[in-house]
């Protein structure tokens, strides 16, 4: 499977306030978005036995883990923090921001997070338009949820 540098990243999406050990971070969780969709009902994970290595396949998987871990970090970015008095701190979705008198709106509580659900969403769908029509080395599409149609060689 592709891994992406943080020198890709910042070629492609430049300098934004993302450090080398905040997108080491973002990028296993990438890579396992990308895992979860390429995976078939069999188990084979295609990314991790037959990756592609050259062309538009392999640079579809490079983007798509930028992509990912820009998607990621966008998530991120949006989310505050909230003290409470005894020590605990809770991430919160920030929904508004105001200058003149510093006042942060966050989201209100629910019992699952939505804004979760959302990115996982849109992180799943991220990876599909990506990889969508790329094949691995042995030409089963990646996205191909079947049965893996060739046999593997065991080491």
């Amino acid at each position: 499977m592709a891994q992406v540098s943080y020198e890709d990243y910042r070629a492609l999406y430049g300098e934004d306030g993302l450090d080398q050990a905040a997108f080491d971070r973002l990028a296993w969780e990438a890579r396992h978005v990308m895992e979860n969709v390429t995976t078939g009902v069999d188990g084979v994970r295609k990314l991790a036995v037959a990756a592609p290595t050259e062309g538009s396949a392999a640079e579809a998987v490079k983007r798509c883990e930028l992509a990912l871990v820009h998607i990621l970090h966008e998530a991120e970015s949006v989310r505050g923090t909230v003290a409470r008095e005894d020590g605990t701190v809770t991430g919160k979705v920030v929904t508004s921001v105001a200058a003149g008198a510093e006042s942060v709106s966050y989201a209100a509580p629910s019992g699952q997070s939505s804004s979760g659900e959302e990115l996982q969403k849109r992180l799943r769908q991220t990876a599909e338009e990506y990889l969508a029509g790329a094949a691995d080395k042995n030409g089963v599409p990646l996205l191909f949820a079947g049965k893996y149609p060739v046999r593997l060689e065991v080491d």
